[in-house]
């Protein structure tokens, strides 16, 4: 399967670029669409050529972009997601959940915007998860740090935990499936801030783990794609058996990973 990964937004239109070509050519399809056209009107589109398109989260909070042009990009990008369905994949971050989710603010909330995020993220929650995999691939916002996942799972798996009829009914078999159920749960290590991150947890979470922890303590034999933490160029680490792809690259420059998950990039 061939794959796009494309990093933080944080209010920026360039996966128009990356996906369309253009802003303009994003528009000429939209309104093709809109008037009856199939969404694979145009074969040279460059999203065509991929199976599974995965934003890595962070799509509001902006220093420079306004406001209303963060929550139309937004509401653009979810379109995007009901118009193709499975082919786009919605990961949430730190940015996003702070608008919905009671006491998770972190920098760059903006009040202003509060009525309208939370009301289009709840919404659209069905639309979003926190975790997504192929096989030994894994995307999140953050990363996936080994301890942090035996302490989520002592936590899930809890015979005391609220929901556990649920989570036996539907039996999780992935990672990912985990991390999703346990999010739909809202149980507590999901939000782990650990102090790199200017937080008291030990183990920084999904939505909040540095590369230096994530690097430190990795899945063995698994390869994970993450953005969070600014790079100046997509870069990969490599620890024994994992590896470690850096993505959160768009506010220099329209660059995403590109990856086959039979594992040939």
């Amino acid at each position: 399967m061939k794959t796009l990964s494309i990093g933080d937004i944080h209010g920026r239109d360039t996966w128009k670029d990356i996906l369309f070509g253009s802003s303009f050519d994003y528009t000429l399809w939209r309104e093709a669409y809109i008037s009856g056209a199939p969404f694979n009107w145009n074969p040279d589109l460059p999203f065509l050529a991929y199976d599974e398109i995965i934003f890595i989260g962070d799509y509001v909070d902006s220093f420079d972009i306004p406001s209303p042009i963060i929550l139309k990009n937004l509401e653009e990008i979810i379109d995007l997601k009901k118009i193709l369905g499975e082919r786009i994949v919605l990961l949430l971050g730190n940015h996003d959940i702070h608008y919905f989710v009671k006491d998770n603010q972190c920098s760059g909330y903006r009040p202003d915007m509060k009525y309208d995020l939370e009301d289009i993220f709840r919404k659209n929650e069905d639309l979003f998860k926190m975790a997504h995999q192929d096989g030994r691939y894994l995307w999140t916002h953050a990363g996936v740090r080994s301890l942090w996942l035996r302490e989520l799972r002592e936590c899930l798996y809890d015979k005391r935990m609220r929901f556990r009829k649920v989570l036996m009914a539907k039996k999780p078999v992935t990672i990912a499936e985990e991390i999703n159920m346990a999010w739909s749960f809202r149980l507590y290590p999901i939000f782990y801030v650990d102090p790199a991150s200017g937080g008291s947890d030990t183990y920084g979470g999904p939505l909040w783990v540095r590369p230096s922890g994530l690097d430190r303590d990795p899945l063995p034999g698994m390869t994970q794609i993450v953005g969070h933490t600014a790079v100046a160029g997509i870069k990969s680490t490599l620890i024994d058996t994992a590896e470690h792809w850096y993505i959160d690259v768009l506010r220099h420059s329209n660059d995403a990973l590109t990856l086959n998950t039979n594992g040939i990039a």
